[in-house]
């Protein structure tokens, strides 16, 4: 009896470590608007390097990594994603780069607009009514282009990763902290 009273401690206590393990914390990835955790609003992400636009995955063709369902155009598509995804997915979890380099995760979808850089796949929020790429200039024309944001928005991601990890909604670096005595429901539907 002291034994298996023993061993059911040292599980417990195992456990406790690794649910504090970043192998067992919930991936953030952009799956905004799918009720399936589809990721990126559904886009092929290896055709935005391939045929150098956006592309819409089929439902068939998918992949799971990183605890959502990746879409792809073709078979072709999705093994390339599975050889090697780090090098296909999109930077800071295929969430809107104007906004994490602003310090916030947009909780609008991406549609397609987009830039490689150095290589590495940024995706943007959808844009205005007229005008579709709006992200994406404002990206490259505003706070020095991607070569001052991606830095920048690096430092941002290391910050809002974890608290995406943590639950928090759309958390957003650059706002003040909301208190019990400060929050309404109004606040929180504004949101």
């Amino acid at each position: 009896m002291r034994f298996l009273r023993s061993a059911l401690a040292a599980a417990a206590l195992i456990l406790a470590a690794l649910a504090g393990s970043p192998a067992l914390a919930k991936e953030v990835i952009n799956t905004n608007g799918s009720d399936h955790n589809v990721a990126i609003s559904g886009l092929d992400t290896v055709a935005f390097f391939t045929q150098h636009k956006p592309v819409q995955g089929d439902e068939a063709i998918f992949y799971e990594w990183k605890g959502a369902r990746w879409l792809f155009a073709s078979a072709q598509d999705r093994d390339l994603f599975k050889a090697d995804p780090e090098k296909y997915a999109p930077q800071w979890g295929g969430y809107c780069a104007v906004g994490v380099s602003e310090g916030h995760l947009s909780k609008h979808l991406v549609k397609g607009s987009f830039d490689i850089h150095d290589g590495k796949l940024y995706l943007f929020a959808e844009g205005k009514p007229d005008d579709f790429d709006y992200w994406r200039k404002h990206w490259l024309e505003t706070e020095g282009g991607p070569i001052s944001r991606i830095p920048v928005g690096e430092s941002y991601w290391a910050q809002l990763k974890p608290l995406a990890e943590a639950g928090a909604q759309w958390p957003d670096l650059k706002k003040p902290k909301q208190t019990a005595q400060t929050s309404t429901p109004e606040a929180a539907a504004a949101r």
